[in-house]
């Protein structure tokens, strides 16, 4: 139905349009302006936003009803301008796609495909972005008979102008009894859902949601919706609660959810100035503003705005998933298997778990978690039924603290994690459902919780799920394909419940003030405590979730080569349980933060802290001794293979006695005898040596460089690799008692895989030994990227001694930005400082990077006034852009 011109202001401008003789493209142009400008005041205004998007609708109709009429289309030819997709719908945002379908009752002449065309083209000129097609009638019922994307958009045509009699026509012949009924449509949907689910990662929680088309997103709205018009004959969510499919409530939930959808969608296009459906941090702080969202502090607004939006997509997805089911049950169950009882409470139909009565839950509320002990143990069956999923939101208020305090329930929850199967399955249904956040209150608290930031991909409770998934995944075939390690460990631990309670609850207590590890490791200690867990156990769990950080830091942020390092390590660590334990559940951490973050390269350091911890747990030897031992086997090693080679004992020691003790520490056995070899091979004819190599493990790539010590040398190397997009993880530079520096830095390519061909490896060694011989040293221009602009990250340089090594630690945080090394080499060279050693980390659009320097003669960096100027000085070169 039309609207008024006092319901709907935008046709004050039509009006306005149509007075005005011989009307050019610009007027039509300046009118959509004029009209999308009302459009948003409105919006701003908080007019309601379906009124909104009907009045644009309609002002559109009418423009091109008015050019339809104008190109002379009716009367040259019989033909129809039909509106289609969300156009159809009349669901039409600020910039949104107007699609239209010209339906010809016979293939249009020479003289019509040209009026045609002018018609379209007219249609982009004056600004609007249009998707059509050109079809006759036959030509569009046979697209439509095989192909449901074709039979969706024509459910939702809707008639413009031309001959109506040919849209009667069309919409007659797709009707569900002559093509596409309603099985075979919903069949279509079901499997476009799961497909559309599989290919954005089979979540909606994460950091820059899709809106339209993830998981309770506006797609799946329209799903339903169009499954509702095959079935029942109307596009109408109204009609789900006039047939009793959905409550009253939910009918609320459904569209009131949808509408703050829309009113995001809406704010995206005025943002972007283009149709945008992602939610990127580029627009989540102006959204957080314009829902009412204010406060800046530490992030607060977004995180609470985009926790309502979570929130809703979450009741969303619990109401599509119910409704789908019950579409299923209607539609394509025709002769259902009669129930199946299972015990006095419940009953399996087909391969659903239904409670037997709908007030089971009200005389049996410990049903509430015993349905879920039963998804794990029954044989065969996927989920509860539609109705089961809707009682258990009516009884969610009966897990209340009596609920969480009665021993049955207690052991019940804890047999759930003993289950050898259906673990991530079943807490991701207790999550979808409310449960987790019902007997769990602190787990309501993260619940949609997202972290703005780049490091954390996922929602606090979406990550806290993938990684008790990752946990239980080290049991499975593909688990111990994936990570041998852990798989061996995994399958050694006598309890694994502990391990997944420790992934539930690492960070239960994000968002609340505090450390989040030391107030969840509070929470976890309690919680297993009141669930009969024996004071061991107890204490375990609670250590793992106050120490889950601890292993990934040390071997990230520290010199592990280092058996001090190791030894402090240890010495927190203890056990060789705990050990086990933290080595788990820290890769499971990293696995379900950001799987970007995850590669060879940090595997292999966790492995390496790993193994070296469990010797010193075993031997329990001093750190001077063990290091001494340390370095008489790796001589010992590379000096077997060398004597071999025909090389002198005295000629290796000779070199190495340059090199210092501790570089025997820094470096493997491989390494030494490929610096020893090529050195003692090729020094004496090459000015400058360079030298690439897998490492043994294949998780980096390893550059080896051996150079006269010179200004620049630091900066001129890590320029080239970001020349060459390549990431540099760790950098180890000893210099030699006559003049030499040797590097050694650990590489990845621009995926954070090693590089594999010769070839590139080749040029790497050509691309640095040009820039080292230039007279200038390479200079790059970087802008920061679209993600990286979007955060504020102040840079913090500190310092600390290390007097038994006579070096200075140099710790800089700042947001990473493209030539990040280069510009602190660059200006460390300008300072006069030499890098001994670099430890390279980032987490998501943070770097970490650690330098063990002394200035240039040798000395420590310890003057105060010397360390503020060189904090200015670094400061200065990473903001210039």
């Amino acid at each position: 139905m039309m609207a008024t011109l006092q319901t709907n202001p935008l046709l004050a401008v039509y009006h306005a349009l149509m007075a005005r003789d011989d009307l050019q493209i610009a007027d039509y142009a300046q009118a959509i302006r004029d009209a999308r400008k009302l459009l948003g005041e409105a919006f701003h205004a908080g007019k309601e936003i379906r009124s909104l998007l009907f009045n644009h609708a309609e002002f559109i109709d009418l423009l091109l009803q008015h050019l339809w009429a104008k190109n002379g289309i009716p009367q040259h030819q019989q033909a129809t301008l039909i509106a289609v997709g969300g156009y159809g719908r009349r669901e039409l945002h600020p910039a949104s796609d107007i699609d239209l379908l010209l339906l010809l009752p016979a293939s249009p002449s020479p003289e019509g495909c040209e009026r045609i065309s002018a018609f379209i083209t007219s249609l982009w000129d004056i600004g609007l972005d249009v998707g059509h097609s050109v079809r006759t009638l036959d030509e569009c019922l046979q697209l439509a008979s095989t192909d449901q994307t074709v039979i969706t958009n024509l459910i939702e045509s809707r008639y413009l102008s031309g001959d109506e009699q040919l849209f009667h026509a069309l919409r007659d012949a797709i009707a569900p009894t002559h093509m596409w009924n309603s099985r075979d449509f919903f069949q279509a949907k079901l499997e476009e859902q799961q497909k559309r689910y599989v290919k954005l990662g089979d979540t909606s929680h994460r950091v820059e949601p899709n809106i339209k088309e993830g998981r309770g997103g506006l797609r799946d709205i329209q799903t339903i919706s169009w499954v509702t018009h095959r079935e029942y004959g109307t596009l109408s969510l109204q009609e789900l609660y006039e047939k009793r499919l959905v409550e009253y409530d939910e009918f609320e939930t459904l569209r009131e959810g949808r509408q703050f959808l829309w009113r995001i969608r809406f704010a995206l296009h005025e943002l972007a100035g283009r149709k945008e459906d992602r939610l990127l941090f580029d627009y989540q702080r102006n959204l957080a503003h314009l829902f009412g969202y204010t406060d800046d502090a530490n992030n607060a607004a977004v995180e609470a705005f985009m926790q309502r939006y979570y929130r809703t997509i979450t009741a969303l997805e619990r109401l599509s998933d119910m409704l789908m089911g019950i579409f299923r049950e209607r539609i394509l169950t025709l002769h259902p298997p009669p129930p199946e009882m299972l015990g006095e409470w419940y009953q399996k139909r087909g391969n659903l778990i239904s409670v037997n009565s709908p007030d089971v839950f009200v005389l049996y509320p410990t049903a509430l978690l015993e349905i879920f002990l039963l998804l794990q143990i029954t044989p065969g069956v996927t989920g509860l039924t539609p109705d089961t999923t809707r009682l258990i939101r009516h009884n969610l208020h009966r897990i209340d603290a009596s609920f969480r305090q009665q021993a049955r329930h207690r052991q019940l929850f804890i047999q759930i994690l003993r289950q050898s199967k259906g673990i991530t399955f079943v807490t991701r249904l207790m999550n979808r459902y409310g449960i987790l956040a019902a007997y769990i209150p602190a787990f309501a608290n993260i619940v949609g919780r997202m972290q703005y930031d780049l490091f954390h991909m996922y929602t606090v409770d979406e990550h806290t799920l993938l990684v008790v998934r990752n946990l239980r995944r080290y049991s499975t075939a593909i688990g111990a394909q994936e990570l041998p390690l852990c798989a061996k460990v995994f399958k050694n631990f006598r309890n694994p419940e502990l391990l997944y309670l420790a992934g539930l609850f690492h960070d239960i207590a994000k968002g609340r003030n505090g450390d989040h590890s030391e107030l969840g490791s509070h929470d976890a200690y309690s919680f297993c405590r009141e669930h009969s867990l024996d004071l061991h156990d107890s204490s375990l769990v609670s250590w793992l979730v106050g120490h889950h950080l601890l292993m990934s830091m040390t071997a990230q942020r520290k010199d592990i080569s280092d058996p001090a390092i190791v030894q402090e390590f240890a010495e927190i660590v203890a056990s060789q349980s705990r050990l086990d334990c933290l080595f788990l559940l820290t890769i499971a951490d990293i696995r379900g933060t950001n799987p970007k973050l995850w590669n060879g390269w940090k595997q292999a350091l966790l492995h390496e802290l790993y193994h070296s911890t469990r010797r010193v747990l075993s031997n329990r030897t001093l750190i001077t001794h063990e290091g001494t031992l340390l370095i008489e086997e790796k001589r010992n090693a590379v000096l077997e293979q060398l004597l071999q080679e025909g090389f002198s004992a005295a000629e290796c020691h000779a070199l190495w006695n340059k090199f210092g003790a501790d570089y025997h520490l820094q470096h493997s056995v491989e390494s030494v005898h490929w610096h020893t070899r090529h050195i003692l091979i090729e020094a004496a004819r090459k000015p400058t040596l360079i030298h690439i190599r897998r490492t043994v493990s294949g998780s980096s790539n390893v550059l080896f460089v051996y150079s006269k010590d010179q200004d620049e040398l630091f900066s001129r190397i890590v320029s080239s690799l970001e020349q060459l997009n390549l990431n540099v993880v760790q950098a180890r530079i000893v210099s030699t008692t006559d003049g030499f520096d040797l590097y050694t830095l650990h590489i990845l390519g621009q995926d954070n895989h090693p590089i594999i061909s010769e070839v590139d490896q080749e040029y790497i060694i050509d691309t640095i030994t040009n820039n080292l011989e230039r007279e200038t040293p390479y200079h790059r221009t970087h802008r920061k990227s679209r993600i990286l602009r979007n955060f504020d990250i102040p840079t913090r340089i500190s310092f600390s001694q290390q007097p038994e090594k006579n070096l200075t630690l140099l710790e800089i945080n700042a947001g990473d930005m493209p030539g990040l090394l280069s510009r602190l080499g660059e200006a460390m060279d300008g300072l006069g400082i030499r890098v001994h050693n670099a430890r390279i980390n980032t987490l998501g659009e943070q770097a970490q990077d650690i330098f063990y320097v002394t200035t240039r003669e040798g000395g420590m960096i310890m003057d105060e006034q010397q360390q503020q100027h060189i904090r200015q000085v670094l400061a200065g070169a990473l903001e210039a852009e």
